[in-house]
């Protein structure tokens, strides 16, 4: 490797890895980041200026992107994958981020277009750079709203018509924010040794404080840090998962003798916390498309003190007879574009379209017809989504209480009172689900991911 190629920052050089794995080959930026910032080569210092530097550039690609369309005489989508990478981790650095110069931006944007696509690459990208930084273009005034909260007009557009242009704007804000906390799930069969750890080194090292919602959660402040990496994680004293998800299971109620089948299971999240809460695996069925996303369910069940539990490579849209009137508890946790994520997945807000979303809604309808099928009577039906919006949530819902399969269930009503406690900025409940008895959570309100839940019980 020549010496210039060694002189490309490690932090960067990390940080665009994940960038044009997201952009250009559909990878997830959690899991992409998770493995490329677990380098050797990196400090807890350049951890963290990649995590920014890579969530910063996706949360504001629409208008990144805008800039450089702007600034270049080329088309974008003619532009070679690393150098446009390049560019985009330049342009935040160059209008976003407090801690680095202008000159850095634009010198350290030519070394890793250098370093991926050669000498050649080089002026062109040391052009755009050099131009940007000597003015910064105006953003167009009907579009201007949606790019400064790093949102397309598309999906700006669909926001509003939800839920009105003010709750639009203070939803885009907040996913511009980086969270103050990483919630994690106290593990209930272990809430002894959990407790011993609250009052470690590491434990205050972390911030470690207690949520004021759902009762097992907690949150703390890594830094750098990797959560994975942590013994008391590997001994399975907590698992990382948000507030709202932990509300699918701490609202069921579930017993040690109930069966549970998770439709969508993997990575298994949901479906671990419901054995935590009933202190055993026996029941417990896990289904998904992927086996490969089937195993690390497996891993956390060891993780956590379980046995593996009974699990299935399935597509949850295919009714399965052997599952029929089978179950206390069924859990469809549909495929959804995840509008609730943009927080932590910020690509979302550039992949997620109305072809998008009229591609999912025949598959969730499938889902939860499937997972009424199994349901004994008596038994609970738990519909959830890490999405905002309504055709995904309220109204999937209505559509399938109208049809053949849902007059025989009853929607359970939920109250969002019953989990929020004193802290001033978890006070608004005020609900703003189109169906009462459903749980609707936005995150500029709640501080935590967009999500929904209803629960059916089956009365005959």
């Amino acid at each position: 490797m020549s010496r210039k190629k060694r002189k490309v920052d490690a932090a960067r050089l990390a940080a665009a890895k994940v960038i044009q794995a997201v952009t250009f080959e559909n990878a997830f930026s959690n899991e992409s980041a998770a493995f490329h910032l677990a380098s050797s080569e990196l400090d807890a210092r350049d951890r963290s200026f990649a995590s920014a530097l890579i969530y910063g550039t996706l949360s504001l690609l629409p208008q990144i992107d805008y800039y450089i369309a702007k600034a270049s005489s080329r088309p974008l989508e003619t532009l070679d994958p690393a150098v446009f990478t390049a560019l985009r981790m330049g342009v935040w650095q160059l209008y976003f981020s407090y801690h680095v110069p202008p000159r850095a931006a634009v010198d350290e944007s030519v070394k890793l277009a250098r370093f991926f696509s050669g000498e050649r690459a080089t002026g062109f990208v040391n052009a755009i750079m050099r131009k940007l930084s000597r003015q910064r273009p105006e953003l167009p005034e009907k579009e201007r709203q949606a790019l400064e909260l790093g949102l397309t007009h598309e999906l700006f557009t669909m926001f509003s018509r939800w839920y009105g242009e003010e709750d639009a704007i203070a939803f885009g804000k907040n996913s511009l924010e980086s969270p103050e906390y990483v919630s994690i799930r106290m593990n209930a069969v272990k809430a002894d040794l959990f407790e011993r750890w609250t009052e470690s080194e590491e434990a205050a090292a972390l911030r470690l404080r207690k949520l004021p919602w759902p009762d097992c959660a907690y949150g703390l402040e890594p830094g750098g840090t990797d959560i994975t990496q942590l013994q008391s994680y590997r001994d399975g004293l907590f698992s990382l998962q948000s507030q709202s998800a932990m509300l699918v299971g701490a609202l069921t109620g579930v017993k040690p003798d109930d069966r549970v089948l998770d439709l969508c299971a993997a990575p298994g999240g949901k479906l671990m916390h419901m054995a935590e809460l009933k202190g055993n695996v026996r029941g417990l069925v896990a289904c998904d498309q992927s086996e490969e996303r089937l195993r690390s369910l497996d891993d956390m069940a060891e993780r956590l003190g379980f046995d593996r539990p009974e699990r299935y490579t399935l597509d949850a849209t295919v009714h399965r007879e052997g599952f029929d009137g089978a179950f206390d508890f069924v859990l469809c946790d549909v495929p959804c574009t995840g509008l609730g994520l943009l927080q932590k997945r910020p690509e979302i807000r550039s992949r997620v379209t109305r072809e998008t979303v009229d591609r999912l809604l025949p598959v969730q309808r499938a889902i939860l017809a499937n997972g009424s099928k199994a349901v004994i009577k008596g038994g609970l039906l738990i519909y959830s989504t890490c999405t905002v919006n309504p055709e995904e949530n309220e109204e999937q819902v209505k559509a399938f209480l109208a049809s053949e399969d849902g007059e025989s269930f009853e929607l359970i009503h939920l109250d969002a009172t019953a989990f929020v406690h004193g802290e001033d900025r978890f006070i608004d409940v005020t609900p703003r689900t189109r169906l009462p008895g459903t749980l609707l959570l936005l995150p500029h309100l709640y501080r935590s991911d967009g999500f929904f839940i209803a629960q059916m019980r089956r009365t005959h």
